[in-house]
């Protein structure tokens, strides 16, 4: 079987016609707007402390990437879950997936959230106040802010789960798991590496959504 058309799921998904709207749309719609996100990003620090030049010069952009991620996550928890339901055939691996998946989603967000209140530093005058925060900002206390790479480790078990299940094409399974590259362009600070992991994410995904859309209209 290479689509989701005669799955249980899919079936499922057709008797919830919104639901498969929404898990369509945020299939498509996270990866791409994480990989905008982060392909306009730039880095609001100098080593531990804020980069005023940058914050100053680059506000504009700096808010349109932080909003853009901001709006994204909503969408990539959605993904991740629409994904591990068409790989519910293979559920033990598909439910260790997701729970990675979505903690290191979590840290992902949080861990980009914390640069927030540096952009908000633009045009003040007075460092030293925001010198001080910048330091407890650059090694915050929440060690689960650390997880962020058990989304890479959640997408490969997706990808797996997906394999066994034989609900997508092995094509697709294996540009899930790619799509999982995210928070290496977190780590290198090279943004353009999102917008080719985003395309091999949207990619895998095409088969989950064609079943969906197909399960909503019949």
């Amino acid at each position: 079987m290479t689509t989701l058309q005669a799955t249980p799921t899919a079936q499922r998904a057709g008797n919830r016609p919104m639901g498969a709207l929404l898990a369509s749309v945020s299939l498509v719609a996270g990866p791409a707007l994480i990989a905008l996100a982060l392909a306009t990003f730039v880095d609001p620090w100098n080593g531990n402390q804020p980069d005023y030049g940058t914050i100053n010069s680059r506000h504009t952009l700096l808010m349109w990437s932080f909003n853009l991620a901001a709006l994204s996550f909503p969408f990539l928890f959605g993904s991740v879950v629409a994904i591990a339901a068409a790989a519910r055939r293979s559920r033990l691996t598909a439910g260790t997936g997701l729970a990675m998946s979505m903690l290191g989603l979590a840290a992902m967000y949080g861990n980009s959230m914390l640069s927030v209140p540096l952009v908000l530093m633009n045009g003040i005058d007075d460092h030293a106040g925001l010198d001080h925060l910048a330091t407890r900002l650059d090694s915050p206390p929440l060690a689960v802010l650390w997880c962020f790479p058990l989304y890479f480790l959640g997408s490969v078990l997706l990808a797996v789960a997906l394999w066994r299940a034989r609900s997508v094409p092995r094509w697709a399974a294996v540009g899930i798991g790619l799509g999982g590259f995210f928070p290496v362009a977190i780590v290198t600070g090279i943004g353009a590496l999102a917008l080719p992991i985003a395309a091999a994410r949207i990619a895998g995904s095409i088969p989950i959504v064609k079943s969906l859309l197909a399960a909503r209209k019949s």
